[in-house]
């Protein structure tokens, strides 16, 4: 992506909507920022919809065009907006047949019409369909429950759970609303010393990389992801958040090294739990409790609205989910609970088989 977007050349999809009038899907790879992101602020959007993320996305992931996606009615007014992006293979080969469109989160409509996101889906879809894509994914974050509108449009969906906690009520109602282990770890972080500060971005990336990888390899061996991002500090994509002013680095200090640090993203008055790592002796300390918890109080001081503590499968309430710890101890905060819901679809069936049958033959292929 380039540092200043140029006037977008949009392209765009359009049918006759449900109520008989004509709705078009526009697409464009570059936009006015400041007017993009004011719109879908006025929509109720998420960090999820935003520039900087778009610009955190192309960062972490090269090969990743954004899709600035907005469904208009006959008299082009807005009636929801989307953040998706388009990549392919960089092998010549597969290029031409190993597109991939997704959205990291439901788009967002601009009114409770939900006649809006389902003929967003439908749009979306041919215009996936159109650009030969292989295969569509819809994601979650920061969400509300999409089931009916992707179940509807055919996706297959796969169910999140994440942790909302409201911050328009006092400290004292949001202190008690956490259980009694979390209030008790709390009280003990800061007997022992423990401070929370908030980082400057060439400290805060170093260190929130290097927690990473501490909390990456006990991850591992219980069963989960593979976590984290190894690129040199002065390319990591963390900065692009941090230095839009999207995004801050948190970190809690343990004896003289930093034992937990947390990656924060802010927008439109919602705070979302993007990344975090911690030491050993982080979590013995129980830095991190403190360190969410000084930060649900700053950003309530400053006015945000909501704290999104991030997610979890939705299996995860299992106690034999490898999950189940991060949902046990996100619970613990008093968030309110909301279901959410990710959906994937294969649009081209035979490349798809056959492209699944050469991963495994070959051990994976690069995108």
């Amino acid at each position: 992506m380039r540092e200043r977007w140029a006037p977008p050349a949009a392209g765009h999809r359009e049918r006759i909507g449900e109520e008989g009038e004509v709705v078009r899907l526009r697409i464009a790879q570059v936009v006015d920022e400041p007017s993009w992101d004011a719109a879908v602020a006025g929509a109720g959007g998420s960090v999820f919809h935003s520039s900087a993320w778009a610009h955190y996305v192309c960062a972490e992931r090269p090969n990743a065009v954004p899709q600035f996606l907005t469904l208009e009615d006959g008299a082009a007014i807005p009636r929801a907006f989307g953040l998706g992006f388009r990549a392919r293979s960089r092998r010549p080969v597969l290029g031409a047949v190993t597109g991939r469109l997704w959205l990291d989160a439901l788009p967002v409509a601009s009114s409770s019409d939900g006649a809006a996101l389902r003929e967003f889906m439908t749009l979306l879809e041919a215009e996936a369909r159109r650009a030969g894509d292989l295969e569509l994914f819809v994601g979650s974050f920061g969400s509300g429950d999409g089931t009916a509108v992707l179940l509807e449009a055919g996706f297959l969906p796969r169910h999140r759970i994440e942790f909302v906690i409201e911050l328009d009520r006092p400290e004292e109602q949001l202190w008690m609303a956490m259980d009694g282990a979390r209030r008790r770890n709390v009280n003990k972080s800061g007997r022992l010393g423990v401070t929370i500060h908030e980082l400057s971005t060439a400290e805060g990336v170093v260190e929130l990389r290097r927690l990473q990888v501490a909390s990456g390899e006990r991850i591992i061996r219980r069963g989960g992801p593979r976590i984290g991002l190894q690129v040199p500090d002065e390319q990591d994509p963390i900065r692009v958040l941090l230095e839009r002013g999207a995004g801050r680095i948190f970190a809690a200090r343990v004896g003289p090294r930093w034992g937990s640090a947390v990656l924060l993203a802010c927008f439109n008055g919602k705070v979302y739990h993007v990344l975090s790592g911690s030491s050993p002796a982080g979590l013995e300390a129980q830095a991190t409790t403190l360190l969410f918890w000084e930060a649900i109080k700053l950003y309530r001081r400053e006015g945000a609205r909501g704290f999104n503590l991030g997610g979890c499968a939705g299996e995860a309430v299992s106690e034999d989910s490898p999950e189940h710890g991060v949902y046990a101890y996100k619970s613990g905060f008093g968030a309110e609970r909301h279901e959410c819901v990710s959906g994937h679809k294969v649009l081209r069936q035979m490349f798809h088989k056959t492209l699944g049958l050469l991963k495994r033959a070959s051990g994976g292929f690069v995108w």
